[in-house]
């Protein structure tokens, strides 16, 4: 009895067993179905996606290569707009090189000629020179009589070369021309600078017996002209050189008395000052 329940129970547990183990089965194979489903849907969307992403790259070098193009075409364009002005600018920047040279050429010839011109003149009043030598300063013939200039020379071109060669540096000419200008030419205008101007010249050289001569010549013979003054300071700084302190220190008060308001009273001042002696009344003025 007990043998037979227990295959009965055995028989029943192999029979719910197998139903089991069916449906596991069953549901395995279900299970593998639906991943490969799943799988394949995968793998479809994969491609797809990659087809996607394979066609915007060759959308995007596309897109550059039509970008490059452009640029280089726009680049091309601008190139060739420029080059016509670029050529222009070239031929300007030429113009102009040239126009300067041609000005420093001209610059240059004109220089040449006024250099050219200069020594003509220069020439001129040299053979003027030798050919009537100069008289001493102050020879002018008795109470200024002038002797007759040579065909050709007057008075303004005769004092206009003898000022520029001294202001060149030409004094020894220069001298030559003043003292010329004054045999000729005594009584214009210009015939106290001329006079003057002789005195410069002899105290540049350091001949101050000459240069108070020359002073004193402006002094006498053109008392009144704008270069007394100078003339009255000048002899002071002649006398002064030539170690003659005492009339020196005269010559400048008469300047300080005589023409307080000018420049030259002021330098004479700071003399007498460096001298160590007051202005003073000094002795009456010479008079011509």
């Amino acid at each position: 009895m007990k043998f037979l329940r227990a295959a009965a129970l055995l028989l029943i547990c192999s029979s719910f067993s197998f139903a089991v183990n069916k449906d596991l089965v069953q549901l395995q194979r279900d299970l593998e179905d639906r991943i490969n489903t799943l799988q394949n849907d995968v793998d479809s969307k994969l491609s797809e996606l990659n087809g996607l992403i394979t066609a915007l790259q060759n959308e995007n070098r596309h897109t550059a290569d039509q970008l490059a193009g452009m640029q280089d075409q726009v680049s091309n364009g601008v190139a060739k707009s420029l080059t016509p002005v670029a050529g222009l600018g070239s031929k300007v920047d030429g113009m102009t090189n040239e126009v300067q040279a041609l000005q420093a050429s001209i610059a240059d010839l004109s220089a040449r000629l006024e250099r050219m011109d200069a020594k003509i003149t220069d020439l001129k009043n040299q053979i003027q020179v030798i050919q009537n030598p100069p008289a001493a300063p102050g020879a002018a013939g008795p109470q200024g009589q002038a002797s007759a200039p040579p065909p050709g020379m007057s008075a303004d071109q005769a004092y206009t070369a003898a000022l520029r060669d001294l202001q060149t540096g030409k004094a020894d000419l220069a001298q030559q021309e003043f003292q010329q200008y004054l045999q000729y030419f005594p009584n214009t205008e210009l015939a106290a600078n001329a006079q003057y101007y002789l005195g410069e010249i002899a105290y540049n050289h350091a001949d101050y017996k000459g240069a108070i001569d020359a002073f004193d010549a402006v002094l006498e013979r053109y008392p009144d002209n704008p270069k007394t003054p100078d003339a009255h300071y000048m002899k002071g700084m002649a006398l002064l050189k030539a170690n003659e302190r005492s009339r020196a220190v005269q010559e400048f008060r008469v300047l300080v008395q005589n023409y307080p308001h000018t420049d030259d009273a002021r330098k004479a001042l700071q003399q007498l000052h460096s001298l160590g002696v007051s202005a003073g009344t000094p002795t009456a003025r010479r008079k011509p």
